[in-house]
This record gives structure tokens, sequence and C-alpha cells, in this order.
């Protein structure tokens, strides 16, 4: 599929993915396993935030269909906030993988320590916007009395887990930097099982508890990233791999090195924002539609995260591969080690996404357990239209992501711009224009939104031209 659309943009580019096709197959394999052992811990370590909008979402659906169908736009909201915190995490990532690559012990750590400082100090004013402001905020995007009621409800306790949050991000760029990225899935395993425990216990009353609804749902959150956060710090305490970057000695922060940060990340920050806004104002127009409908795009929100955890693994993996490559003076073999990772990430996803949309009944109904099946048997049509989505899906953000890990950030904030334009405007048709099948055409609108950005990407990866940020 990914080698029929690439083909027919012409000649020139079919000859150069002619010769990609034609690689060594010991090459390919040798890329290939970097990848997979890099992006396995990756695929859940770096989809932290995605993995607690799903449990979140599978509690509050046996729980009540209008907090349900809340949580999908308020977990949505949030992911945004997230991103600005991602967007520093990722420049950061950047950084210390060429500085790693290079082998400069000592920027690894100033890096590391100026991402942290930054980190601490947005979370905390992010945090004190959304406690006092987050009302005002939420009545531009919600017209429903009940879904704004509830959403206010998640986000009071959730944005306590802001300042947890954005300095995880900031340890998790470190190790991702660094190509080690098994602390990052233990924690973020124990960031499941705790959230998956207090959310059983506060969102239905359990073990003592007081039945909380949707805002134990986000009290759960937020108790679960300080959990994670506390052991993320005992376990860099414990691991003796790193304590050659002597990362207890704080050196003296120059601003030198935050305005490199910010010139890298900035872009990346809006990117994220844009594209996760995106979806966002994606749901604020189907909010309009009704809680039911709402709920609907939930649930395929859910199934959507699940299938997109390897893709969103490999993607995260492919800017420490193409950074580090950099680093070390290797620019040639970036394009191939881009195409050869979104191979690995396509079949991965194929592998999961097949079996699980063949069968989404026999799948979903232990997971969701609702004696009403009337939701899930609503979403039906629109979960058969998940299955190219995601595999255009998989391909797609790995170019996407190895352009940035070559540190053109301003180009993949054109990209991104670009592709969500294009989205909103025929979701905005679909929602306002198509009566009945409006919400149908609105999720169509993602393939287009992939195949811009993968066609763009590819252009950039193909021409080989690429402002380098001195680090």
């Amino acid at each position: 599929m990914v080698i029929l659309f690439l083909c027919s943009f012409g000649n020139q580019n079919y000859n150069c993915i002619f010769k990609l096709i034609n690689f060594n197959l010991g090459e390919f394999w040798h890329n290939a396993k970097k990848i997979i052992i890099l992006a396995l811990p990756i695929m859940l370590g770096s989809a932290g935030q995605n993995i607690i909008a799903l449990t979140d979402s599978l509690f509050l659906y046996r729980y009540d269909e209008n907090d349900f169908a809340a949580v999908g736009f308020i977990s949505i909201f949030y992911l945004v906030i997230a991103a600005i915190a991602f967007g520093f995490s990722k420049g950061g990532q950047i950084l210390i993988a060429r500085k790693y690559g290079e082998r400069s012990i000592d920027f690894v750590k100033k890096y590391f320590w100026a991402i942290l400082l930054f980190e601490a100090i947005i979370g905390f004013i992010v945090f004190a916007i959304l406690f006092f402001w987050g009302k005002p905020i939420l009545q531009l995007f919600i017209s429903s009395d009940v879904i704004l009621q509830k959403s206010l409800d998640f986000l009071y306790y959730r944005s306590f887990g802001i300042p947890f949050s954005y300095l995880g991000l900031a340890l998790v760029a470190f190790y991702l930097g660094i190509g080690k990225p098994m602390f990052i899935f233990i924690d973020t395993i124990i960031l499941a099982i705790a959230n998956f425990i207090l959310c059983y216990a506060l969102v239905f009353g359990k073990f003592g508890f007081p039945e909380m609804g949707i805002a134990g749902a986000g009290l759960a959150s937020a108790i679960a990233e300080g959990i994670a956060f506390v052991v993320f710090i005992a376990l860099m305490v414990f691991d003796k791999d790193i304590r050659v970057y002597e990362l207890l000695k704080i050196p003296k922060i120059e601003l030198q090195w935050v305005k490199t940060i910010y010139k890298l990340s900035i872009p990346i920050l809006l990117q994220s924002m844009i594209g996760i806004g995106s979806w966002f104002m994606f749901f604020s127009l189907i909010e309009k539609l009704g809680e039911h409908v709402l709920a609907i795009s939930n649930l395929l929100r859910v199934v959507y995260l699940v299938l997109s955890i390897p893709s969103w693994g490999f993607g995260t993996a492919i800017n420490s591969v193409v950074s580090k490559t950099i680093g070390r003076g290797r620019e040639k073999r970036v394009l191939k080690q881009v195409f050869h990772s979104s191979i690995v990430s396509l079949i991965f996803t194929s592998l999961i996404a097949i079996p699980f949309l063949l069968f989404a009944e026999q799948f979903l109904d232990p997971l969701l357990g609702r004696t009403d099946s009337s939701l899930f048997l609503d979403s039906i049509p629109y979960l058969n239209l998940l299955f190219p989505i995601i595999l255009l899906y998989s391909v797609a953000t790995v170019f996407f992501n190895g352009v940035s890990g070559t540190g053109e950030t301003v180009k993949c904030l054109q990209i991104q711009l670009i592709s969500s334009i294009v989205y909103l405007g025929i979701s905005y048709y679909s929602v306002m224009f198509i009566s009945d099948w409006g919400l149908y055409w609105a999720w169509a609108s993602e393939l287009l939104y992939w195949f811009i950005q993968l066609f763009l990407s590819f252009i950039i990866l193909k021409a080989g031209k690429w402002n380098f940020i001195k680090f």
C-alpha cells in the first residue's frame, strides 16, 4: 500500500523508492532490530497520557453514558495541555540524542537540567491557569450544560497532576535521548496499575472510598501521576548506568541552553498543540450533535488509542534514532532508517488492527461489558473506517517524526498546520452540512490528514537538505 502510494508521485520518486525496496535483507533486519528494541518499551512508555485516558474512558463507559461522553471531550482538552510539556520534552529528547551521538556527556547533563527547570516552571503556570480559569476556558467550546459540569468536575482534580506530568516528561526525554527506554516502560506499567486501581475505587466507590464518577477518574489519574513520578526518581537513583552523567551535580543554567531548547522546541510545541487541538476542535464540533453522538466518537477514540500504541512507539523512537545518526555524521542513512522503521510500524500495527477490527465485538464486549449494547452497535459502521486510517497513520507518523528528528521542527510545524486546516475544514463541512453521514465523513477526513503528512514528510526527507540547528 505504502509503496504504491509513493510510486504515484512520479518517476523520480519511484526510482528513489525502488532503490529503497531493493535493500539488502541483512541491512533491513539490522535497522529493524534496532528500532524494535528501542520502540517496544516506548510503545507503552511514551504513551502514558493515552493509557490514562484509555483507562478513565473504560471505567466511565461502565458507569454512565454522559460521564463517558464528557471524559472523551475533556481528556482531549487535557492532551492539548500535556502537548505543551510534550513539545519541550521532545525537543529535549532530540537535543540529548544529538549530544549522545556526539558522545558529549557534559552537554547531555546540561540540557537535561535546562529541560527539567523549564518543565517545572511551565507546569506550575499551566496548573494555576487551569485551576483558576478552567471554567471560562471550557465555556468557549462546550454548549451542553451536562457535559460542561462533568468536564469541570474531572478537570478540577486532574489538574493537580500537571506538575508531576511535566517534570516526568523531562525524565522521559533524558532516557529516550540516551536510548534507554526500559525504565520508562517500567514506570508506565506502575502508572497504569495505580490508575486502574484508583479509578475502580474512586469512580464506583469501592474499598471504602466515596463514589465520585468522572471526578473520581480525574483524582485517580492525578494521584497515579504523582506515584509514577516518585517511582521514576527512585529508579534513577539506583540506575548505575547513568552515574557517568553526574546528574546530582546541578550545573549553572546558561541562557544559551534555554535559547537552544526554545528554538528547537517551540515549533514542536505548536505542532503538538495544533495536532491535538485539531482533534479537540473536532470533538467540539461533534458535541453539538448531542451526547449520544459524542459518546460514539469517544468509543472510536478509545479503539484509536489502543491501535495507535505501536505506531506511537515507533514514531517516538525514530526521533532519537535519526538525531543520533546525524550526531555521528551519518546523514545519508536517515531516509533508509525511516523507511525501514515505517515498514516495521505497518507490520506491527496490522498484526493488532486486523484481528481487532475484524472481530471488534468479540474484543470489545469483555472490555466494555455494558448490558446496553446500543452505543456499541451504533459505532460499528465507524469502526470499519478505522482500519485504513490506522494503517496510513502507522506509516505517516514515522516519516513525520523522522523529519522532526533531523531538527527541521519548523517544517514539521508547517506540515501540521496544512494538514490540520484541511482536516478541520472537511470535518466542519461534514458535521454542519451532511445530515445522514456527517459523522462518517468527519472521521474519514483523517485519511486525508495523514496522507498530507506522509507526502510532505517524504519530500523533505528525500531532499536531504536539512538546516541543522547548532545544538
